[in-house]
């Protein structure tokens, strides 16, 4: 039996995951909102740092 197989999504099935994804943060935000309001500071800095992070990522040409 092999456990890790070699599997290849479609852009349909990318997207899907991503929506279920997307979809179970809302509604986990949505029930633990006031633990989660109380560290809004980390939540921003976690995302500002992601986000320059891909930017900076992105835009550098690979050699």
């Amino acid at each position: 039996m092999k456990t890790f197989k070699a599997r290849t999504f479609t852009w349909l099935e990318t997207g899907l995951v991503k929506v279920c994804f997307l979809s179970v943060g809302i509604l986990l935000g949505l029930y633990f909102y006031d633990y989660f309001v109380s560290l809004i500071m980390l939540w921003w800095f976690l995302f500002i740092f992601t986000a320059t992070y891909c930017i900076i990522r992105l835009s550098v040409i690979e050699q």
